[in-house]
């Protein structure tokens, strides 16, 4: 997620993107704080606030979310991004997808040493490290329809040219109400990367699969990723987590 200093630079001193900013990064800041530190088995309200569907468009929303690791009590990582990543996940996963008992079925394409993997165990899960989204994994090495959550988290994005199969793959293994979460860079296409305009088309043509968006895209955000876009460099993360109706 490398961007040209200069231009990236430009485009935050513009007043209406540095005032985004600053909203941005407040709000991160406000989550951050508002989360509990985690002095017993991690619940709903530790993530209260954390966002399943969310666009990162700023370092100070990544710092943040490592820092909640910490207060959670979360194992270290030096990646702020994938704690940011991971964050989202682990938010819809025991917001969403399980029901306190700490059964769900859970499936990381990334593998075994990803952070949500290190963090879900944490808090009580034990992800299966399997890549759903190979064509030939659901239906031989897993049956379809019989997993509560699949991720597949940064630095293991979800690409233009295989997004609708890891989607496609990846539902197949899904229950009804199961959930899948993953990330895509933001920037342009030849850096196999996504605008805000492609986050849609991926929207519409996942929710034809059934699989229908947790959440949304902000306007806050897009509105930064508009506008960093013409930096011309891959520039932010997105954050999707769909839910097999």
């Amino acid at each position: 997620m490398r961007a040209n200093p200069k231009t990236a630079a430009l485009i935050a001193s513009a007043p209406l993107v540095r005032n985004a900013f600053d909203r941005a990064r407040t709000a991160a800041r406000d989550t951050a704080a508002r989360l509990p530190r985690n002095s017993g088995p991690l619940d709903k309200s530790h993530l209260a606030g954390v966002r399943p569907t969310a666009l990162l468009v700023d370092g100070s929303q990544a710092k943040a979310a490592r820092r909640a690791g910490r207060l959670l009590r979360l194992p270290r990582t030096i990646d702020d991004t994938a704690a940011w990543a991971a964050l989202g996940a682990l938010a819809a996963l025991v917001r969403v997808v399980d029901d306190g008992r700490r059964r769900s079925v859970v499936v990381d394409a990334a593998g075994p040493r990803s952070v949500f993997t290190r963090w879900a165990a944490r808090a009580g899960f034990a992800p299966l490290s399997l890549n759903v989204m190979r064509p030939d994994v659901v239906g031989t090495d897993l049956d379809p329809g019989t997993v509560d959550m699949v991720v597949r988290l940064h630095p293991h994005s979800a690409t233009p040219e295989t997004i609708d199969l890891d989607l496609a793959h990846g539902g197949a293994a899904l229950r009804p109400g199961g959930v899948i979460t993953l990330t895509t860079r933001l920037g342009p296409a030849d850096e196999g990367s996504f605008s805000v305009a492609d986050l849609r088309g991926v929207i519409a043509r996942a929710d034809e699969q059934g699989l229908g968006l947790i959440g949304d895209v902000g306007v806050v955000e897009g509105q930064l990723a508009r506008r960093a876009a013409d930096s011309g460099a891959s520039y932010g993360l997105a954050l999707l987590t769909f839910r097999r109706r």
